[in-house]
């Protein structure tokens, strides 16, 4: 049974593998979908995407951006990152559920909603060979919730089995992670810099003016924003995934709670309330230590901490996290706010 509820607004559907070609604004220029996936290495404290940004309706047949990131904990900011921009796609029949991008990724889904290939090639420096298997329902975001306020987008854990070779050394990969989806009219955020390392995404901004229906770059204008992203997965039956905003002038709010999905003995449901704590070494800027305190609408109390074991650009990097009983791996992204206290790390 699909993961929705009162505040969900839509259902994710088989049809959402593919590209949406017609409808929902689909015809608008910057009709933008994305696929994004993660892995890691715990035991190596490394952790790694693939993501991609398709642009249907630029160039002549459509444009690609995006790539691949690894990273672990050395002094180096990456072990391998290739984030590239305005790659022009072939003519052609054209599908999400098999497609080899010309940014390095091929996906393939093997079963909707539920099982994809996807593999990476940059030979000598990076390649990959990844299955991500959903160990939950795919996670609806609500529609017209920030930051996808009139656009589409999911959340799903998976379990992440393969193997990937950097500098030549064969790694294989068994692990838990989450992958996200998403659609809608919205002007690229990816820097002008092939080797930007925020997985194609500007830091947070002011909104521009709007531009047009049905869009992301036509939300009503709001206070500047930090965006948090914070997930940890320790089971099918234990993981929780949290969208958090700090807003501008209203810090009495706190870094407080947009939506997400809390999974205990393997029953779903939405967080709605909540906030989240961070710790910022006063040296290098990287938050790492998360505190969240959240309740879903079944009424189940969420408390989790994670601290950073890898670090990839200054608000993202791989956590190890521990909640009500469990513990397990995922991420914190974005989220630096001037009201987070700079504690240095013990």
């Amino acid at each position: 049974m699909p993961n929705v509820d009162e505040l969900t607004g839509w259902v994710v559907e088989p049809a959402d593998d593919d590209f949406h070609d017609e409808g929902d604004g689909a015809d608008h220029p910057w009709w933008m979908e994305t696929f994004w996936t993660s892995f890691s290495v715990p035991e190596r404290r490394l952790g790694g995407w693939l993501y991609n940004q398709v642009l249907l309706n630029q160039g002549e047949h459509g444009l690609c951006n995006g790539g691949a990131w690894v990273w672990d904990d050395s002094a180096a900011p990456a072990l391998y990152e290739r984030n590239q921009s305005g790659l022009p796609l072939p003519g052609g029949p054209r599908s999400l559920r098999d497609i080899a991008l010309p940014n390095g990724n091929r996906i393939k889904m093997l079963e909707p909603l539920t099982r994809y290939h996807m593999t990476y090639s940059d030979p000598g420096r990076f390649e990959a060979d990844l299955e991500f298997a959903a160990i939950m329902e795919p996670n609806p975001h609500p529609a017209g919730c920030a930051p996808f306020w009139r656009g589409r987008h999911w959340d799903q854990a998976m379990h992440v089995t393969g193997e990937i070779v950097l500098h030549g050394e064969a790694i294989p990969i068994d692990c838990y992670s989450v992958r996200d989806r998403s659609w809608s009219p919205r002007k690229p955020r990816i820097s002008r810099q092939a080797n930007d390392s925020s997985r194609g995404k500007e830091p947070q901004r002011k909104p521009t003016e709007p531009g047009g229906e049905h869009s992301d770059i036509t939300r009503p204008l709001r206070k500047p924003f930090n965006i948090g992203y914070i997930f940890g997965t320790a089971s099918p039956r234990d993981a929780f995934l949290v969208y958090t905003m700090v807003i501008e002038g209203e810090e009495d709010r706190g870094d407080f709670t947009n939506t997400g999905y809390l999974i205990r003995d393997g029953k779903w449901a939405h967080l709605v309330e909540g906030k989240r704590e961070c710790l910022v070494d006063p040296d290098n800027g990287w938050i790492w230590r998360i505190e969240y305190e959240g309740k879903d609408t079944l009424g189940r109390r969420l408390h989790a901490i994670g601290e950073q074991v890898s670090n990839h650009g200054t608000a993202t990097g791989l956590f190890h996290w521990r909640w009500d009983g469990a513990e397990g791996w995922g991420e914190n992204q974005g989220g630096i706010a001037p009201s987070y206290a700079r504690v240095p790390r013990g």
